[in-house]
């Protein structure tokens, strides 16, 4: 934890833009006795509807929050996005209620899941999905539940921020319906969550709870603007007057809760807090608008566990050795090369050859690259590593690529290359049904060129036995030690700059265009030439490429989620401290 926490203080300065002397003060005595008898983990995303990590962070972090803190009780709340999850997978609690919503009642029903788990003891919690008409419907290829117009950004933000609105306005009132008043901490993902820490004090104040206090996690820069007018849907219409005679005609979701939570701002990586007010991108691009509220408060980083656990063949970690090592990955790397000439599914195109023949029969000292997740080009930085790729000769190195796109022609630059890299470069578009677990542990690197990274998932090649090329961003440097367990690479700082940033963004989706950006050109230059530099390691000094892996698996013993459910547990505690 940051070593300024114990110097942090409440930051309520909206306060006295929504309520009256006399109701702060009510809240504060609310808070002042306040203990921690239910977590309520608020997340827009979940098991069932995914988009990025954090409802694979919900999954693990929540059986520690209970067990290592001693919670009597932690719970997911979260909407059911009817599109996306199968309901025959929920049960009905019984339960409904109806949220007041603009000029409209909109009926709620209490869906459950029960969630078996077996660390760090075995238990159980309950995760509850709230069904409403009309609300969380998003469908698409994906099943991202933040997608809902897939060729109007702007439309799809506005219906994005409706139903995050509604899910704010029902939660402190779902919490209530389920039998719980008193002593509730909210711990708030996201910007799609950030306005419970207003709703929850409404609902303190008309008698819907008791007493509650909210925690807000970043674990991206995103933030929405909320307008006034649309605010009035969710409190009182004299409050909403009251801000915008001081605020004009709006402010970011972020804006509004940061200035209204109980507890220090968290993030979900030690550099990622402080990339928040120190790194451009996040300064001069994403967040100016927080940096007043980000100096007042400081953000604080709690580094992610592990999302993976180790396989088998590395599961003892103190009797690992480099011997070891040597001869899993042998192993692995046969297989591998079997499965890439094997496994041919219609998505896939590019084809992986040695001297014009079949893969399975490339030397051992040709180093295979893999880049896995999401395919966005305005933060994965799969385009800079496609460009680093095309400057090696054909059987230089062999390369994998596992991106999954929204739209086909999100494939068009991927096709180029591929095209262009005959017999170095494949890539399967798709949820690979089988050899992914031998591409993870058979490849020589794994590569994460990241524009930013919050957490990132490095360690997820990291306990594979996979040495990691990473950029030196956010998350990734938490988890690698340059040139002890991993690669870091980064660009020249001149061209690093918020003009060539704001040019990147503009043309995310164009990487044609993009490619002209001195910034891209140094990271693509920066990024081949740590490549050089691992096949050098790889090729020549095995024996200390093996040995930065076995740092690797040192390394991610330090990434433990009873570690973070503690350090949010003394977050929780700070509710009732700071006025």
């Amino acid at each position: 934890m940051n070593k300024n926490f114990e110097n942090w203080k409440k930051d309520w300065k909206l306060a006295p833009y929504l309520f009256e002397k006399n109701e702060i003060e009510q809240l504060k005595l609310k808070l002042k006795n306040f203990s921690i008898d239910t977590v309520g983990y608020c997340s827009y995303e979940n098991r069932f509807a995914k988009s990025g990590g954090l409802a694979m962070v919900a999954a693990k972090i929540l059986p520690y929050l209970k067990e290592i803190n001693k919670i009597p009780n932690v719970l997911l709340i979260t909407p059911f996005h009817s599109k996306i999850i199968d309901q025959s997978k929920l049960n009905s609690t019984g339960l409904s209620f109806l949220v007041p919503f603009g000029r409209s009642k909109i009926k709620v029903e209490i869906l459950e899941y029960i969630y078996q788990y077996d660390e760090p003891n075995k238990g159980n919690l309950k995760e509850y999905y709230l069904k409403a008409e009309g609300f969380f419907n998003a469908q698409n290829r994906l099943n991202d539940p933040y997608l809902f117009i897939e060729n109007n950004v702007s439309q799809n933000d506005r219906v994005i921020r409706e139903n995050a609105l509604f899910f704010c306005k029902a939660v402190p009132m779902a919490i209530q319906r389920l039998g719980l008043r008193e002593n509730i901490v909210f711990h708030l993902q996201e910007w799609q969550t950030a306005l419970i820490a207003l709703t929850s004090k409404q609902a303190m104040l008309n008698g819907i709870l008791e007493s509650c206090g909210t925690v807000q996690t970043l674990h991206n820069p995103y933030d929405a603007f909320i307008p006034f007018r649309k605010l009035g849907n969710i409190i009182d219409k004299l409050r909403v007057k009251k801000l915008s005679d001081n605020f004009d005609n709006g402010l970011t979701a972020y804006q509004l809760g940061l200035q209204l939570i109980d507890a220090p701002i968290t993030t979900v990586s030690d550099n990622f807090a402080k990339e928040f007010t120190t790194d451009i991108l996040q300064t001069k691009h994403f967040v100016p608008h927080l940096q007043k509220i980000f100096k007042r408060t400081g953000v604080y980083g709690v580094n992610n566990g592990l999302f993976h656990d180790y396989p088998s063949e590395f599961q003892n970690l103190d009797k690992i050795t480099v011997e070891r090592i040597k001869q899993v990955k042998f192993k692995y790397r046969k297989t591998l090369l079997q499965v890439l000439n094997d496994y041919n599914p219609p998505e896939r195109f590019g084809k992986l050859t040695y001297q014009g023949g079949s893969i399975s029969n490339l030397p051992d000292n040709i180093p295979i690259f893999l880049m896995s997740g999401r395919l966005d080009y305005s933060q994965k930085g799969y385009d800079i590593f496609l460009h680093a790729i095309e400057r090696f000769e054909q059987d230089e190195i062999k390369v994998v690529l596992t991106p999954m796109p929204l739209k086909d022609s999100h494939l068009n630059l991927f096709r180029q290359i591929a095209n262009k890299c005959r017999g170095n470069l494949t890539v399967l578009p798709i949820k690979m049904q089988k050899g992914y677990f031998e591409l993870q542990i058979g490849s020589s690197f794994g590569v994460m060129p990241s524009i930013y990274e919050p957490f990132g998932a490095a360690t997820e090649y990291m306990v594979k036995g996979t040495l990691n090329i990473s950029r030196d961003t956010g998350g990734l440097v938490d988890q690698i030690d340059n040139e002890q367990c991993g690669l870091l690479f980064r660009e020249n700082s001149k061209y690093y700059n918020l003009t060539n940033i704001k040019q990147f963004f503009i043309f995310r989706n164009s990487p044609k265009i993009r490619d002209k950006n001195d910034w891209v050109q140094s990271m693509i230059d920066q990024l081949y030439e740590t490549m050089r530099k691992a096949i050098d390691l790889y090729q020549n000094y095995r024996d200390e490429y093996y040995q930065l892996i076995l740092s690797g698996f040192q390394k991610t013993k330090s990434f433990d989620w009873a570690v973070s459910a503690e350090k949010y547990y003394a977050v929780y505690k700070k509710i009732r401290e700071g006025f």
